[in-house]
């Protein structure tokens, strides 16, 4: 049996497809699946312990146009840690978004610091949905007016963290997965929010007839659709509601919730994905 680090490199892409890519290489459970930048295109890396055949690759990713794929064996090394290590502070907005290994690193002091692990939940910021949900956060959240959030597929929960640092004192952050939600509870405690934020794990959410001031869902188009009138139900009068995770191309879920009244507030297209802001 051949033991060791097995890396198959598959390009070109592009960035909508990239990302796509990665969610359904990660549902297959390799060890890690990640994408990066190469000049105007961009590559999906996938590590595992077992050599990754061609045919595997093209069996998944049948449906999307890459032209090349490459296959070597690595030395071991702790991927996890070089995660971190590769993990630079980003600024999103007024947020400033790092990983744990440059805690000791000065924070800018016009910035909002956000620690976030670079691990096995979704949220550092760099994706196009993550960076303009917290754009849209710092942008429309009202501390007087919005008294009760809900943040629905909360991943790392980067955007419940980074409410609570702009004055959200009663937050609930749900997620279907439960290393996320194990994840979530860490970097609350890690980021000192943890009195501002309830977290729990429940496949259909947890709406309880509760109405909410602001909620913020960053997840996919289709889920967003079937829990259309679950969300709305829960949104009190005039209350905001942000939706992300789903490509510019994908009108349904504008077409969705617009159906149900809400109206339009605002609109991000950044780099092929949108993030909605609804009002009711």
């Amino acid at each position: 049996m051949n033991r060791g680090i097995f890396k198959c490199t598959v390009g070109d892409f592009n960035i909508k497809d990239a990302f796509e890519a990665v969610d359904l290489l990660f549902e297959r459970e390799y060890s890690a699946v990640s994408c990066a930048e190469k000049g105007d295109r961009w590559v999906v890396e996938i590590l595992h312990d077992r050599e990754i055949s061609e045919s595997e690759i093209r069996r998944a990713l049948g449906a999307y146009d890459f032209s090349k794929i490459e296959h070597e064996k690595v030395k071991e090394t702790n991927w996890l840690q070089k995660c971190f290590e590769n993990f630079k502070p980003i600024t999103v907005g007024d947020f400033y978004i790092y990983g744990p290994h440059l805690r000791t690193s000065p924070v800018p002091t016009d910035k909002i610091a956000v620690e976030i692990a670079a691990a096995t939940a979704f949220g550092t910021g760099e994706h196009p949905t993550t960076n303009r949900c917290l754009i849209a956060c710092q942008t429309f959240f009202d501390e007087k007016r919005h008294k009760s959030v809900l943040d629905i597929g909360c991943g790392s929960c980067i955007l419940s963290i980074a409410l609570a640092k702009l004055g959200a004192k009663n937050i609930r952050a749900c997620d279907c997965d439960e290393e996320a939600v194990r994840i979530s509870q860490k970097n609350v405690e890690i980021n000192r929010v943890a009195h501002r934020i309830k977290i729990f794990c429940n496949s259909a959410c947890e709406f309880n007839c509760r109405k909410y001031d602001f909620i913020v869902s960053n997840i996919l188009a289709e889920p967003l659709v079937s829990m259309k009138k679950e969300i709305v139900n829960s949104l009190a009068e005039k209350a905001l509601l942000i939706l992300s995770g789903f490509t510019t191309d994908d009108d349904s879920v504008l077409r969705a919730y617009s159906e149900t009244g809400l109206r339009l507030k605002f609109r991000y297209d950044y780099r092929g994905w949108t993030t909605l802001v609804l009002e009711k």
